[in-house]
């Protein structure tokens, strides 16, 4: 059975700010959800797929609230995407940690119904305490792991550059082995790169190609050339499981909010238009389809492994 999942993490705007060292007030009502959240919603039913969305739910507004539980009312998964988004969230204390998974949780779970099962941390970083407390908490899976050695130089790369011009990131890179193991789903150990086969809480990693980890995600598929995307997608084909993540922003325009053309200058995918980021997006589902993937929910991915029905 060939996989694949496409799955948006919904990062509040004010996170953008936080990753490039930028000043913002707070955000009262969030274009990420009103806009970009709502066209990933349209496109999804456009072509008949459910998907997962990796929510922060705290200080959200009335707005964002009720696309939350659109969400959950379409039939997609939600994910927890801790309460805050902190991106140190692998640096707090243990009942720190504990707490912004617990929070996010309830929090998801008053607003729109729905009970979480999956874990996705900020920025994609892991310690084994984070994956002992989801063990604890029941949870079923973690789609943390980013196998991707280019991602994280250049992820390392940036911030040393954003230092340099006196704007300090707060987003950080916890182990730079964590972009070296498998790419395929495994049974979780201790930690992010242990399996263990007596484990029922599987990793799910996000989708890469080629030996450096060329990241298949949202952004990639917005900004790179068209002949580069093809090859990306076409290289995909050598497994059959997909994981294929996006963010909310990846559907905003600079139009829709004035944060967004406050970040047009530091943030990639703002610079394409809204045409160019759903056709990229239609060509992955198209592509897929055609090539007998079955779109599923990370959830259902991790039911279909756990119950041993895949071939």
């Amino acid at each position: 059975m060939k996989l694949v999942s496409f799955n948006i993490d919904i990062d509040p705007i004010d996170c953008y700010f936080d990753i490039h060292g930028l000043k913002t007030e707070k955000t009262t009502d969030d274009p990420v959800f009103s806009k970009g959240v709502v066209r990933f919603l349209d496109l999804f039913e456009k072509h008949g797929i459910k998907a997962t969305f990796f929510v922060t739910a705290s200080n959200l507004s009335e707005n964002s609230r009720k696309v939350l539980k659109m969400i959950s009312e379409k039939g997609h998964e939600i994910g927890n995407h801790t309460c805050s988004h902190d991106y140190r969230l692998t640096l707090l204390d243990r009942d720190e940690i504990k707490s912004e998974i617990r929070k996010n949780h309830d929090l998801i779970k008053e607003i729109s119904g729905y009970s979480c099962t999956g874990f996705r941390s900020p920025g994609y970083n892991m310690s084994d305490d984070v994956i002992s407390i989801l063990k604890e908490e029941e949870y079923l899976y973690d789609s943390s792991f980013f196998p991707s050695p280019m991602y994280y130089l250049a992820k390392w790369l940036i911030i040393k550059i954003k230092r340099l011009r006196k704007r300090i990131s707060r987003s950080i890179i916890y182990s730079m082995m964590d972009c070296i193991g498998r790419k395929e789903p495994y049974q979780l150990g201790k930690s992010i790169r242990e399996t263990d086969t007596d484990s029922s809480f599987l990793e799910l990693p996000i989708t890469t190609v080629t030996p450096i980890g060329l990241p298949l995600i949202g952004t990639s598929a917005i900004v790179f050339p068209e002949f580069i995307y093809n090859l990306m997608l076409r290289l995909s084909l050598r497994s059959d499981y997909i994981n294929f993540e996006a963010h909310g922003i990846d559907l905003c325009k600079v139009e829709d909010d004035e944060k967004l053309m406050q970040l047009k200058d530091f943030q990639p995918d703002l610079k394409h238009s809204l045409e160019r980021k759903i056709t990229r997006f239609e060509k992955l589902i198209d592509h897929y389809k055609l090539n007998g993937y079955e779109f599923r929910t990370l959830k259902e991915i991790t039911e279909i492994h756990r119950s041993g029905a895949r071939s």
